[in-house]
């Protein structure tokens, strides 16, 4: 395994919070995969009047049928001859397709996991400070003025912007230190 490199850990944390959205997306999309999955295959049996009163609700009037050559369908006639047909329907969808697709998700899930769970481990480790001006700087995507002004607020410390980047250096430093340990 190599060692990771600065411009590789700021991607990292950059990419932080959209990660933990997919994470959510991912999760949720599993979540209806399995739902489809466990209909799947399944079959609805109605009953005979609700069979033919869905196909009548279906047909058109004689009034509104257009068409292109002399035929012509009769509602009723293909409701007498076709209703059993409608009795009984089988839910079909792809049960090979839905597995696939729920495989992928937790394969996704899976490596979504690992990043974000590594760069919580990595600002759990650094002082508050850092931590703050981290989170603020890569993962909110501040500019360094609006930096110096929220780390005011929350410390009431006046900081300059060269300070607040030593902190994110240090910090920087501590973080590759923790990644790149038995590389």
């Amino acid at each position: 395994m190599s060692k990771y490199i600065k411009e590789e850990l700021e991607a990292m944390l950059r990419n932080h919070l959209k990660n933990e959205a997919k994470l959510t997306e991912i999760l949720l999309k599993k979540e209806e995969y399995q739902e489809l999955l466990n209909y799947a295959g399944t079959v609805y049996e109605s009953t005979q009047e609700e069979a033919i009163k869905n196909m009548q609700l279906a047909g058109k009037g004689y009034d509104s049928i257009n068409s292109h050559t002399n035929k012509t369908s009769d509602t009723v006639a293909n409701t007498a001859i076709n209703y059993h047909k409608e009795e009984r329907h089988i839910n079909k969808e792809d049960r090979e397709h839905l597995e696939k697709k729920i495989q992928e998700c937790d394969e996704e899930k899976k490596k979504l996991d690992k990043m974000i769970v590594r760069v919580k481990n990595l600002l759990e480790q650094l002082k508050e400070e850092e931590r703050f001006v981290v989170v603020a700087y890569y993962m909110k995507r501040a500019k360094w003025d609006y930096v110096e002004k929220v780390y005011f607020n929350e410390f009431e410390i006046h900081k300059t912007i060269r300070q607040l980047q030593a902190y994110r250096d240090n910090a920087l430093n501590n973080m590759l230190e923790v990644l790149n340990v038995g590389a």
